[in-house]
């Protein structure tokens, strides 16, 4: 009886204990609202747009992806203008990247946070490197890009740091939907760069209008999770492709 009444003792400490972390937890989101302006736009900004929200986190830094960068100054070395989507560019380090890489390049940056445009705009933004609101009548009308780069924002955290989760919190149909609406927008013999993604865009119903670009280090395998098109987790490691060209 004793050892009973010890363990519901430790049982209901450890029950306050998380009831205190909680509150603690809530009280620093609440702090982070209000007090940091990038926080906050996230919160309110994947509620606004919740539908058409992918990538939660705007981490983003200079040259993050140089493999893929490399990749892309090499296939548009000899072209004259080619016209380059920066899908999902946060606060526009990729953009900027990608102009040293390919400094002939016209580049657009799209997103849907509107604090991380700002901050794009505002460190930026050229006669070559405009950015504007993935919703926005101004990308609606654009078109014929020469490449297209979807890095690290087909994912969901919980994918990744919920070691237990089987299926997806970020879905295949949405994944597919949206490439289905970049796909119009790139030209034929046009590159598709996706990296860091739950998905395989193998898996796709787009693939048969592609085929595996021919660059060395295009497959690469990675300690993170893959997820079918079930939304059902495969494996807790990757090896797939990155860049892929339409026909």
């Amino acid at each position: 009886m004793k050892i009973i009444n010890t363990l519901k003792q430790k049982r209901w400490e450890a029950g306050k204990f998380q009831v205190f972390y909680r509150m603690l937890w809530s009280f620093h989101n609440l702090y982070r609202f209000f007090a940091i302006p990038s926080y906050r736009s996230r919160i309110l900004n994947s509620i606004r747009f919740k539908k058409y929200y992918h990538q939660f986190s705007n981490f983003t830094q200079i040259d993050r992806y140089p493999d893929l960068f490399q990749m892309a100054k090499q296939n548009f070395g000899d072209i004259e203008h080619p016209k380059i989507l920066s899908f999902g560019c946060s606060t526009g380090e990729e953009v900027v990247t990608l102009s040293t890489y390919i400094p002939h390049a016209s580049i657009v940056g799209i997103d849907i946070n509107t604090w991380c445009l700002k901050e794009a705009n505002r460190k930026y933004a050229s006669e070559n490197r405009r950015f504007f609101h993935s919703l926005s009548s101004e990308f609606l009308s654009l078109h014929d890009f020469d490449a297209i780069f979807c890095l690290a924002v087909f994912q969901h955290p919980e994918n990744r740091h919920n070691k237990n989760r089987k299926e997806s919190a970020y879905s295949f149909e949405h994944f597919e939907n949206q490439l289905k609406e970049l796909d119009k927008k790139l030209k034929s013999k046009g590159l598709l760069f996706i990296d860091h993604s739950d998905f395989n865009f193998l898996e796709t119903n787009l693939m048969p209008n592609y085929q595996i670009a021919t660059f060395d280090r295009n497959q690469k395998s990675r300690q993170r999770p893959i997820f079918n098109k079930k939304n059902q987790k495969l494996s807790e490691y990757q090896n797939l492709f990155r860049v892929f060209q339409k026909k």
